[in-house]
């Protein structure tokens, strides 16, 4: 097996169990265990547990930040397109992400202060800072409106994405009773994705 797979691996493993059963609560030996490793390799390829969650957390931002990146400097997309991509982007990777959106709000709650949290912390600064770098070039492009609260813009995103995506038993309760249709997941990332779009709209559109 290529060192490029066994570091995906623990790097998936430990995702899994740190969301599970919470990062303090997880040790290195049921990681090796579950990536069927054995502890000294952990220990080589990330220093430390603590390293290893970094890691999980620079790799998962890091992506979605390209993604980010990739649509701010595209000539062929208009400033509406960029931002209904850049929705889509953001609540498919917190579906495909649970593990790590858990693990945030685990660490970031119930440590405070610590390392790890701060390290949490920094990295959602620095989303948010790139997402206000996109609205600002679009508003100075004249398509955004400029009276815009943008730490509040910036909030429904996580919060629309994860009251939709982990409460999915409440959602279809209420759909099922509002229309008659049980929706499947998809419908509801669907859902999530259109609601968000909308929101951005009525917030962003120059009246």
């Amino acid at each position: 097996m290529e060192t490029k797979d066994k570091k995906l691996i623990i790097v998936e493993k430990a995702e899994e169990l740190f969301a599970s059963q919470g990062f303090s609560g997880t040790s290195v030996r049921e990681i090796a265990k579950a990536a069927d490793v054995n502890v000294a390799m952990i220990s080589y390829y990330f220093g430390s547990k603590e390293q290893l969650l970094m890691e999980i957390l620079r790799y998962r931002s890091d992506y979605l930040q390209t993604k980010v990146d990739d649509l701010l400097n595209s000539a062929t997309l208009s400033w509406w397109d960029k931002m209904d991509i850049h929705i889509d982007y953001y609540v498919e990777k917190m579906r495909d992400n649970q593990h790590l959106h858990r693990i945030i709000v685990r660490e970031v709650d119930m440590n405070s202060g610590s390392e790890m949290s701060e390290f949490i912390l920094q990295r959602k600064k620095a989303h948010f800072d790139r997402f206000c770098d996109f609205i600002k070039q679009g508003q100075e492009a004249g398509v955004f409106a400029t009276d815009v609260d943008l730490l509040g813009l910036y909030t429904l995103l996580p919060g629309v994405s994860k009251h939709i995506l982990f409460n999915q038993d409440f959602m279809r309760v209420i759909i099922e009773e509002r229309t008659g249709n049980t929706p499947t997941k998809d419908d509801m990332l669907d859902f999530a994705k259109e609601f968000l779009k909308k929101l951005f709209r009525k917030n962003l559109e120059i009246i």
